[in-house]
Order: C-alpha cells, then sequence, then structure tokens
C-alpha cells in the first residue's frame, strides 16, 4: 500500500429500453447525509454508506468547479442538486476530503462483515480515491506537482521512466517493414497506415459493425445484464480519439473522432476499448455487481482523475488482445478490410507493421513528463512525438493538445495496460484469451481494486 499511503501525504501536505429497479443504500439514512458548510470539532462515527455517499457529493462538488472532473454519474437528482447549492470551494472540498479519510480510516471494513475480503477491498478503494480527490483539490487551488507526484497523487502508480535507446529496435524494424519512399520514417509510416483508414462514409457503418462483433465475442466469456446497450456517434474538434459516456441503467453512448483517419487496427482498438470489453463492459459490471449488488453508492460516481481510470484504462487497452488474441485479430481485421472495401492482399504486412508500432506506445507518457516538467516546449513536444511514436504532425499537435487539457492522465494507457496483463497472467495464465485469464479479467473489472494492489 506504499503508493496509497504517498498519495494521501502528497495530498495532505498540500438510459435503458427496459426500467431498472430503484436503488437503495443501506437503512435509507444514508441518503440524507449532508455536508455541512463547517462541519463540528468532533467527528461522529459513520458507516461506509455515510462515508460513500459523502464522498459521492464531494466529487460531485469539484465537478462544479472542475469541469471534465465527474465522468459519469447516475446517482439520485437530490444529491447533485445538494453538491451544487453548497457552493464549495477548491479548499474547503480539499478540507472535507481530509477529513472524510479521517472517518474512514476509523471505520469498520465492512458494516456489517459480509464478505471481509471485498470489505477490505472496498475500504482501501476509498481511501485511495479520497486521496486523489484532495490532491485535485489542491491542484485546483494553486498546488503543483511534477508529472511523477501528480501521477502518484492522482492515480496511485509511480509512473515508470523511458530511455529514447528503448524505443530505436522498434524503430528499425518499422523502417525495415516500410516501403521505400522518400521522406523521413514518421512520413512514410504515416503514408503507409492511411492507405488503410477507413472511408469517411463508411466509418459508421464499419465502427457499428465492429462494436457489435466485440459485443459478440465478449458475451461468449461473460454474462452481462439483459438490457445493456449502447450508441454511437462521430463527432470532431476534440482533444481525444474516442470517449465513451455511461450513462448508468447499463447504456453508453461512444463517440468517435472522425477529425483525422481511423485505420482499420484503431477500428479494432476503438470497438473493445470504448465497447467490449472495455469501458462499457467496465461500468456495467460495477452497476451490476456493486451498486446493485452491493448496494454501494460510491460507484455511481466516476471521477475521471483518480485511481479508477487506471484500471479502467488499463482493462480496456488489455481487453482488445484477450478479445483478439493472435490470429483472431487478424481474421477480424479481414473482415473489416472487406467492409471498407480495402485490398486484404495486404493484411498481413499491414499487421506486422502495426504490432510493431505498438511497441511505441510507451513513447507518449515520456513525452507527456518532458512537456509537463518543462523540458520541451509544445513544438519540440510535437517533433519528439514525430520521430519516437511516429505521430502525423495533425495527430502530434492532438496530443499535445492532450497533455495540455488531461495532464498526467496519459500514464493510465500504456502503463494501465502493462500492469493489468501483469495481473491477469498471474491470477490466470499464460495463454492469451484463455478461459483463466477472463476469469481473472472478470475478477479485476467487478471488484474495488486500487492500482497499488495490482499484484
Amino acid at each position: 500500500m506504499r503508493a496509497v499511503v504517498s498519495a494521501a501525504v502528497l495530498a495532505l501536505a498540500a438510459c435503458s429500453s427496459a426500467r431498472e429497479p430503484p436503488l437503495v443504500f443501506g437503512t435509507g439514512q444514508a441518503t440524507e447525509v449532508e455536508i455541512p458548510a463547517s462541519p463540528p470539532k468532533t467527528l461522529p462515527p459513520m458507516s461506509m454508506n455515510d462515508i460513500a455517499v459523502a464522498y459521492v457529493k464531494l466529487v460531485l462538488a469539484l465537478g462544479e468547479i472542475d469541469p471534465g472532473y465527474v465522468d459519469a454519474y447516475y446517482g439520485p437528482p437530490e444529491w447533485a442538486e445538494q453538491a451544487r447549492a453548497l457552493h464549495l470551494d477548491a479548499r474547503e472540498i480539499e478540507r472535507q476530503s481530509q477529513q472524510l479519510m479521517v472517518r474512514l480510516l476509523a471505520a469498520p471494513a465492512e458494516d456489517p462483515p459480509a464478505d471481509p475480503e471485498l470489505g477490505t477491498l472496498r475500504k482501501g478503494y476509498l481511501k485511495n480515491q479520497l486521496g486523489s480527490l484532495s490532491a485535485r483539490a489542491a491542484m485546483l487551488n494553486g498546488r503543483k506537482f511534477s508529472f511523477d507526484d501528480e501521477c502518484l497523487a492522482l492515480y496511485d502508480v509511480a509512473a515508470p521512466h523511458y530511455s529514447e535507446a528503448g524505443f530505436e529496435a522498434a524503430l528499425k524494424q518499422l523502417d525495415a517493414l516500410l516501403p521505400r519512399e522518400p521522406g523521413s520514417l514518421a512520413e512514410r509510416y504515416n503514408r503507409y497506415i492511411e492507405r488503410f483508414a477507413v472511408p469517411k462514409e463508411k466509418l459508421q457503418s464499419v465502427m457499428s459493425g465492429a462494436i457489435n462483433y466485440a459485443q459478440l465475442r465478449v458475451r461468449t466469456h461473460l454474462e452481462l445484464p439483459r438490457t445493456e446497450r449502447f450508441e454511437l456517434a462521430l463527432v470532431g474538434g476534440k482533444p481525444w480519439s474516442a470517449y465513451n459516456w455511461y450513462q448508468g441503467g447499463y447504456y453508453s453512448r461512444i463517440e468517435v473522432n472522425a477529425d483525422l483517419p481511423v485505420t482499420i487496427s484503431r477500428v479494432v482498438e476503438l470497438a473493445s476499448h470504448e465497447g467490449y470489453p472495455g469501458h462499457h463492459v467496465y461500468n456495467s459490471l460495477l452497476e451490476k455487481d456493486l451498486v446493485r449488488g452491493q448496494n454501494w453508492p460510491e460507484y455511481q460516481v466516476y471521477a475521471l482523475y483518480s485511481p479508477q481510470s487506471f484500471i479502467a484504462e488499463g482493462s480496456a487497452d488489455y481487453g482488445v488482445e484477450l478479445t483478439f488474441p493472435g490470429r483472431q485479430r487478424l481474421d477480424f481485421e479481414h473482415e473489416l478490410f472487406d467492409l471498407s472495401g480495402l485490398d486484404t492482399g495486404q493484411l498481413e504486412t499491414y499487421d506486422r507493421i502495426r504490432q510493431a508500432a505498438e511497441s511505441l506506445g510507451p513513447a507518449t507518457i515520456e513525452a507527456a513528463r518532458r512537456y509537463l516538467d518543462g523540458q520541451m516546449d509544445a513544438a519540440s513536444t510535437a517533433a519528439w512525438l514525430q520521430h519516437f511514436t511516429l505521430a502525423s504532425p495533425e495527430r502530434a499537435r492532438q496530443r499535445v493538445q492532450f497533455f495540455d487539457h488531461y495532464r498526467a492522465y496519459i500514464v493510465n494507457y500504456a502503463y494501465g495496460k502493462e500492469m493489468v496483463r501483469r495481473y491477469v497472467e498471474k491470477h490466470g495464465d499464460g495463454q492469451a484469451g484463455s478461459d483463466a485469464q477472463w476469469r481473472a479479467f472478470v475478477r479485476l473489472l467487478s471488484t474495488p481494486r486500487a492500482p497499488s494492489e495490482l499484484d
């Protein structure tokens, strides 16, 4: 729990087609918990559900002054109204989150202890989330964090460091695989992969078909709620490639940014990452097993800049290879080539190039660290991304915009994927896509495990 304690110290130093049944938490008293503007000097005991409801309201209160902080909320509307009415500033939210941490540490792990292990995990999850909430409030109040400290404080992870030399092998491999054409390696790479972009007029149908097929694949391995569903929309003008907006009731709105070319490999990745078994499945399982199954209110809100995102993004990225291991991905890409009207004769070479380029993913973490720590400006960061991740100039600028907007959030992708893979292989087995791996994966998604507990 080293990272959990460190995050806390850093902070303290500074809709479905079928109707779902109503949610009831505890005795009903929890739904009436208020966050007083001036808490009493003595802190009365609180149940875990009372603490969870107070946490939800603090997250909602921070969302009022930090647009985008609340990624999803499907709890009682009156809680959001209460949080809005309090008009708490960042300093007060930081103070109250620290007080709530004290109450949490004094509370029993479970109320009553129906499942001691699950109760312990729940308490650890809330401790992480509260430490992150306090740190985010401190940032809004002017506290400055280095990239590494921000990763620890917000996401409960010690961010890895990467050397430029570590990416040279992949760059050399790509140089050998790509057609011999004029221009830099990045220019040659982007010219090549953009030949395999889905025509814009076909993107909606190809993307929708890919998500639906990923759904069928996932349903053979786990039980999803009967009423779960999604809608797909193409959008533009965003700093991200795609986004899942979970609405509650096992329903998601998936948006795909169509500003830049969407290649066949990205179609596969986005179908899995945003849909199945990614964000849509993760949120649906949490709602089914923890919100409805355990009557835990804290999962009705998703604080974006929090340890939960490390699990969410890491599992969504890892879910691609879990759902489409080895040859199965190649077969899926073949079908998508056909749907898009592309030459399937190029598929084998395209897939080898795609795999070689994947190993460059962690370079974005290093780019973000250097940029956010002031070692590189926007222009040199974009140039660095073009060289070490082979991003096009347009995509490199979009990534810098992502760093500006989401800061250290980038650690949750490549490093999150690596940590989730380790967990699944340790608690499952080493055979990609096996039943044992799926059981370990589902266990991770449906329990309140913190990033520092991925062992």
